[in-house]
């Protein structure tokens, strides 16, 4: 029987939990909606859990530099289970909702630790691997989870929140049996030259942040407020599930390819060609009506969240001598995209229009273009000095 080790749990613990919420954020609004909750309430149930994910993420990265990462990564799964456990028994919407908000600080207890214990294990390349691994483990839960959810829903209601409980109890062991505390690694042991100066790195770190920002806003756009356009377009359910399908597809792809290579660390021309494919995409979705060209555009969308992903925490947890810190910032700037992204898109669409996410999108993204390219001409006049 092969040694479980931490190599394991870089691969598997991000599937866990992204595995067990997958299920859980499909099985809730399904029961929900059994209980005859109205749409705001359909909506609360994941924007709550966003909300808090966004707002304690920062803090509980810092908490991890105090306390450590192993209390926190070993306590995430354990409220996660219980909640699971309840879930079976509940038959108010108001305390479904309270459980999005238990589980909003979960992910927020959850994410920037284990993010940081990885990047304590590891610098340079080796790092840059580790957070591939991550990003490829958390992004194939994404995929797996709701179909599971859907299908274990159907035989019983309680079933998906039975099985969640069970993964996340399966976590915990896992978590509790290998991560333990290290020593954190010195910034001044990475692999760094010359003309990496402290000033240039800190730019990239800023570009990626508000570049990851601007990627969020529109994935969530283009997952939440496109099903309603394709319906208008009369495009049937099962297509609307393949086309956003390719968003996960392209996430997933773009992760696979980023890890192998390094040739993009602190490349301008990555982070902002990225986000070009990005601008050509909600371009695409706001002046489209074609399937074929729907799917281009989700695409190129999902690999520039790749990219702007990847770059936003390999720097965040590289250059940041709290890591802690550092990849819980990355976590709130991106959670803050997610939540700000479909509901300010909502309010687009509701008063002028099925497009107008789209075109915000745009906008958002050409400001945030602005932003960065001031970023990376002080980076440039730094290294002119």
């Amino acid at each position: 029987m092969p040694r479980i080790n931490e190599k394991t749990t870089v691969r598997v613990a991000p599937f866990g939990m992204d595995f067990v919420f997958s299920i859980y954020y499909l099985a809730a609004p399904l029961l929900l909606i059994d209980l005859k909750a109205n749409p705001v309430q359909l909506g609360l149930v994941g924007t709550l859990a966003s909300a808090v994910h966004m707002g304690m993420a920062h803090l509980m990265g810092g908490l991890s530099d105090r306390l450590g990462r192993r209390r926190l990564i070993i306590a995430a799964p354990l409220i996660f289970c219980t909640t699971s456990l309840l879930m079976t028994q509940v038959r108010e919407v108001w305390v479904i909702l309270a459980f999005s908000v238990a589980n909003g600080l979960c992910l927020a207890i959850y994410w920037p630790s284990l993010q940081a214990w990885i990047a304590d294990r590891r610098v340079g390349t080796g790092l840059a691997r580790d957070i591939g691994d991550f990003n490829l483990s958390w992004t194939a839960a994404t995929l797996a989870g709701p179909i599971l959810a859907g299908s274990l829903y159907g035989l019983y209601a309680g079933l998906p929140f039975f099985v969640a409980a069970a993964i996340a109890l399966m976590l915990f062991l896992l978590v509790f049996a290998t991560v333990h505390e290290r020593e954190f690694a010195s910034p001044e042991k990475a692999e760094l030259t010359d003309i990496e100066t402290q000033h240039r790195r800190r730019s990239f770190l800023y570009a990626a942040w508000v570049a990851n920002f601007a990627s969020w806003f529109i994935l969530a756009n283009a997952r939440y407020q496109f099903p309603k356009l394709a319906r208008e377009l009369n495009l049937p359910p099962h297509l609307i599930g393949l086309l956003i399908g390719f968003l996960g597809f392209a996430l997933f792809s773009g992760f696979f390819l980023l890890r192998r290579t390094d040739r993009w660390h602190f490349r301008r021309n990555f982070l902002l060609g990225a986000q070009g494919l990005a601008l050509m995409g909600v371009l695409l979705i706001a002046v489209s009506s074609r399937p074929a060209l729907f799917a281009f555009a989700f695409v190129m969308i999902g690999f520039c969240c790749s990219v702007t992903y990847y770059s936003s925490l390999y720097y965040s947890v590289r250059l940041l001598k709290k890591k802690g810190r550092g990849s819980g910032l990355h976590e709130s700037i991106l959670g803050g995209g997610a939540v700000l992204g479909p509901l300010l898109g909502g309010v687009a669409a509701h008063y002028t229009g099925l497009r107008a996410p789209y075109v915000l999108c745009l906008a958002v993204l050409v400001v945030v273009l602005g932003v960065e390219l001031i970023f990376i001409r002080k980076q440039t006049r730094s290294k002119t000095l």
